[in-house]
């Protein structure tokens, strides 16, 4: 049951760890603002026990709204406690997040799932280098108190195009 528990979790997880989701997004116009989220960046997401996968988003920044396709590969491994571990399958996941036009640079959501009759919470947060260059970004998995701990993910990941 617990292992469970954390292999649905780990599955949501996967979905809004970068909160992006992909969308046919118009040309830019005048009065369409592109912003520093906009493109494709690549690099490494960090586990538990020392595991890293690959990690790609394709994404577009339009008045403050990022939309992206998130491609994550093999080798990552999450540590929920006594809920259990599970190894994060690979595969191509869609979400949606907004910035605040104060801090651009800045993407933060906090999702709230129900797994099992269980209430968890994703915090996730991204920041851009002040060039839009290099993304940091990371994902606490806010587990109930009896499994002892909360998951994060971290990753860091260059712009490509």
């Amino acid at each position: 049951m617990k292992k469970i528990i954390l292999s649905l979790l780990i599955a949501m997880m996967t979905v809004s760890m970068a909160a992006f989701s992909v969308s046919a997004a118009p040309s830019p116009s005048a009065e369409t603002h592109v912003g520093p989220y906009e493109g494709i960046f690549y690099g490494v997401v960090q586990g538990d026990k020392n595991s890293r996968a690959p990690m790609a988003l394709q994404l577009t920044h339009r008045d403050g709204v990022v939309q992206g396709k998130v491609y994550l590969g093999e080798g990552l491994y999450v540590d929920g406690g006594v809920c259990g571990g599970v190894n994060v399958p690979s595969g191509v996941q869609y979400a949606s997040g907004k910035t605040i036009p104060s801090n651009p640079n800045h993407l933060g959501a906090r999702s709230t799932f129900n797994v099992s009759n269980i209430n968890v919470a994703v915090s996730l947060n991204g920041d851009l280098s002040p060039d839009g260059e290099v993304l940091n970004a990371n994902a606490k998995i806010d587990l109930p108190w009896f499994c002892g701990t909360d998951p994060q993910l971290s990753g860091t990941l260059n712009k490509i195009r």
